[in-house]
């Protein structure tokens, strides 16, 4: 398929879910295909037409540098009437899409898990949402901070309500998710002890043929993913750099979010 010339491509599938769970790892693990491409993440569908995503702060701002589009081009496909035509538009400008030229094209947003139903609503692709033990994503948020591990208490005291309740929004869309046939739910932790069965299961419920190869991360395009391969460190490090206190009072706070939770 020529992106350049033909207006007709279109998108395949969505990847989302909590941020920091792992989603850029699997948009890599799909990247790896010769005909699939995304850029890094992009939003449009949280909005009610695709007009509003021009001023739809902050993830209008991540569309020059996540998809290799100028403001000029962004504002045409944000002048598109459909959510398909905004995506086709948004292929066509894209250098990033226009240089691979794949015929398997995603969109990788974190925050669609937040509001899956009215996302499928706009939009109805297949959806993958990733998910992680929350414990795991304690340590990823904590590692952003700048607090150092002798103040974690102190860190976790602001860090766990404004965090259960954005959970509890995203909890919403993992439930969703389990119930659609149009949806699959992923745990990173699967995608790390199983990976040639997990990342099979993706490809073949976007409908994409697999080979093992895929599992060798050699062109990510961002550095969200450390290493050049799939590591159970990814979603076993906490157990070592969280103190066991903190831990114990994840699962404690935490519990009402049951099926989040992996049983190590």
């Amino acid at each position: 398929m020529n992106l350049i010339n033909d207006m007709s491509a279109s998108l395949s599938f969505l990847v989302c879910g909590l941020e920091h769970s792992g989603t850029t790892m699997v948009s890599d693990l799909f990247r790896e295909h010769p005909d699939v491409d995304s850029g890094f993440e992009c939003g449009v569908l949280l909005c009610e037409k695709p007009r509003d995503f021009l001023s739809y702060e902050p993830f209008c701002n991540h569309m020059v540098v996540g998809w290799g589009i100028d403001h000029r081009d962004f504002e045409m496909a944000c002048d598109a009437s459909t959510f398909e035509e905004f995506y086709s538009r948004l292929f066509l400008y894209s250098s990033l899409i226009k240089e691979k030229q794949a015929g398997n094209i995603f969109d990788k947003t974190p925050r669609y898990i937040t509001d899956l139903g009215r996302v499928q609503q706009r939009c109805d692709r297949p959806i993958i949402a990733v998910i992680k033990d929350p414990r795991s994503l304690a340590l990823s948020d904590f590692k952003r901070s700048k607090y150092s591990i002798d103040q974690i208490d102190q860190w976790y005291e602001g860090w766990m309500e404004p965090k259960k309740a954005y959970m509890r929004s995203a909890y919403l869309g993992y439930q969703y998710a389990w119930r659609n046939d149009n949806c699959f739910v992923v745990r990173l932790e699967d995608i790390c002890f199983d990976a040639r069965n997990t990342v099979g299961a993706l490809y073949d419920f976007v409908g994409i043929d697999f080979k093992s190869e895929f599992l060798s991360l050699r062109s990510k395009r961002f550095n969200n993913t450390s290493g050049s391969s799939i590591s159970v460190g990814a979603c076993m490090q906490f157990l070592d750099d969280l103190p066991v206190f903190i831990q114990e009072q994840i699962l404690e706070d935490f519990s009402e979010f049951d099926r989040w939770f992996f049983p190590f």
